[in-house]
C-alpha cells in the first residue's frame, strides 16, 4: 500500500488561497487505511473547509476497495460530479500522489476539464503490515533480490542500502548504527537464511544496483482483466 500523511491544514489553505468552491475526491484504497481520504476523512475535511470560508461544490467519497489510481472504477464516481467540477475553482485530492495525477489526466483528456488540483496529502512509499503499524517494505526498484535475501528487503530496510551484508558500523548487539533500536537488517537476513539452511547464499556478491530500472516515470502494458458486475 501507499503510506501517506496528510497535510497540515495551513499547507491545504495556501493551495486554496483565492479559490472558494472546492470539490473534494477521496480515496476508497490506501488512503482509508491510514485515514487520509477515506468517506469520513472527505466529511471531515468539508467541515473543516467549510468553517474557513470555502463553498464544497462536491463530496466525490470512493468507497472501500475502490481506487481513485484504478480508472475503470474511480471515473464511474467522477462521472457523477463532472457538472460541479466544472463549475469547480480547484480540487483537492485525499489520495496518494498517484491517484491524484490519474484524476489530473482522466478529466483533461477524457472529460476537456482543466481545473487546479491540489494534494491534502504527502506519499510516503510502499507500506505493509496493519492493523495499526505500517513499515515500510518496498521501494519498487525493479530489480527484486529477494531471492537471495530470505525475503527481507536491505535496499529499503538499510538506511544505507547496502547489498553484501552489514557496514562496519553495526553495533556489538546487532543493532543499526544508524538507528539504534532496530535490528541491522543484514543480522536479520542472516538469521533467517540460517534457518532456512541457506547461508551458502551470503557468498553471493550483489552488483552495482541497476538504477536504470527505476527511470522515472516507468509503464507497464497489461491485458485488460474483465470485471463482473
Amino acid at each position: 500500500m501507499m503510506g501517506q500523511k496528510l497535510k497540515p491544514l495551513e499547507e491545504i489553505l495556501e493551495y486554496l488561497n483565492g479559490k472558494r468552491r472546492i470539490v473534494l475526491i477521496g480515496c476508497g484504497g490506501c488512503a482509508t487505511v491510514f485515514h487520509t481520504g477515506g468517506e469520513e476523512d472527505v466529511e471531515k475535511m468539508a467541515e473543516t473547509l467549510s468553517r474557513e470560508g470555502k463553498e464544497i461544490l462536491a463530496k466525490i467519497k470512493l468507497p472501500l476497495y475502490v481506487y481513485a489510481c484504478y480508472l475503470p472504477m474511480s471515473s464511474r464516481y467522477l462521472r457523477k460530479h463532472l457538472d460541479s467540477i466544472r463549475e469547480c475553482d480547484a480540487i483537492l485530492v485525499m489520495a496518494c500522489g498517484d491517484g491524484l495525477q490519474v484524476i489530473r489526466e482522466y478529466l483533461e483528456e477524457k472529460q476537456g476539464i482543466f481545473k487546479p488540483i491540489y494534494p491534502a496529502v504527502d506519499s510516503m512509499g510502499f507500506f505493509g503490515g496493519g492493523p495499526t503499524r505500517y513499515t515500510e517494505e518496498c521501494q519498487g526498484c525493479g530489480e527484486c533480490i529477494l531471492a537471495y535475501t530470505a525475503g527481507i528487503c536491505p535496499l529499503t530496510r538499510c538506511p544505507k542500502g547496502l547489498l553484501n551484508g552489514p557496514c562496519g558500523g553495526v553495533r556489538l548487539d546487532g543493532k543499526c548504527e544508524v538507528n539504534p533500536e532496530r535490528d541491522c537488517v543484514w543480522i536479520q537476513i542472516y538469521r533467517r537464511l540460517e534457518k532456512l539452511g541457506e547461508l551458502d547464499k551470503l557468498s553471493k556478491i550483489m552488483g552495482p544496483k541497476d538504477w536504470d530500472k527505476m527511470k522515472r516515470p516507468r509503464e507497464l502494458e497489461v491485458e485488460r482483466i474483465k470485471i463482473k458486475l
